[in-house]
């Protein structure tokens, strides 16, 4: 992705810049589009098997609409709505999109601003490896965690424990991502459950459940 200075090569840089027009035209709006980003592992040369590229569209959310919170949610459905039908790669490497408030805090140690094709923020180095076996019993946990949330959830037909859960791995990551950088334990332990597609249970679960209590009369 990179070259030996640390710049990104350029059938990256254009193949992400054309990820990022596809998804402003597909918004529908026009909106002020002040930079296009990446974050996460891949700026940070920090990345795992389970990580992605986190291509960020940094926008002025204020020139949409002057209610911000139903701007947020707009962009957030869109996002979603996105993500979830579009399976796209660059050198076998999934590339998740995030419309991004701009004057968002962000808690990554390494940003690349790819319109402008210039570090932002530069990566250093914080960790040099990671204890793997702790890792996976800690990721084994936490996955039983999820499967008794997701099957007390079905039983009691309830979102109760869903949303607990979804509470708690936000958490968890935010506070592994700001102590410890991409390669804390808990942003790997957040990635893993994602690979083996838990967190899309625990959303999916959700809905079917809003769903049912919806559709009774």
């Amino acid at each position: 992705m990179w070259n030996e200075n640390a710049v990104m090569l350029p059938e990256f840089r254009e193949a992400l810049l054309k990820i990022a027009d596809e998804f402003l035209y597909y918004l529908g709006i026009p909106v002020d589009v002040i930079d296009i980003t990446m974050t996460g592992s891949y700026a940070n040369y920090n990345y795992t098997p389970f990580s992605d590229i986190d291509l960020h569209l940094v926008i002025d959310f204020s020139t949409v609409d002057d209610n911000l919170n139903l701007v947020e949610e707009f962009f957030s459905a869109k996002k979603t709505f996105w993500n979830n039908r579009h399976d796209i790669e660059l050198k076998g490497i999934d590339v998740e999109i995030y419309p991004q408030k701009d004057d968002e805090e962000h808690a990554s140690t390494g940003v690349y601003s790819i319109q402008d094709d210039k570090w932002l923020i530069k990566p250093k180095k914080f960790k040099d490896d990671l204890d793997v076996d702790n890792l996976t019993k800690k990721s084994e946990k936490l996955s039983k965690e999820i499967r008794v949330a997701l099957k007390q959830a079905r039983e009691r037909n309830t979102i109760r424990p869903l949303d607990k859960m979804i509470k708690k791995l936000k958490k968890m990551r935010q506070s592994g991502l700001e102590k410890a950088g991409e390669l804390s334990d808990e942003n790997i332990m957040y990635k893993v459950i994602r690979s083996q597609n838990l967190l899309q249970d625990l959303f999916d679960t959700k809905d079917e459940i809003l769903d049912i209590d919806l559709s009774s009369i």
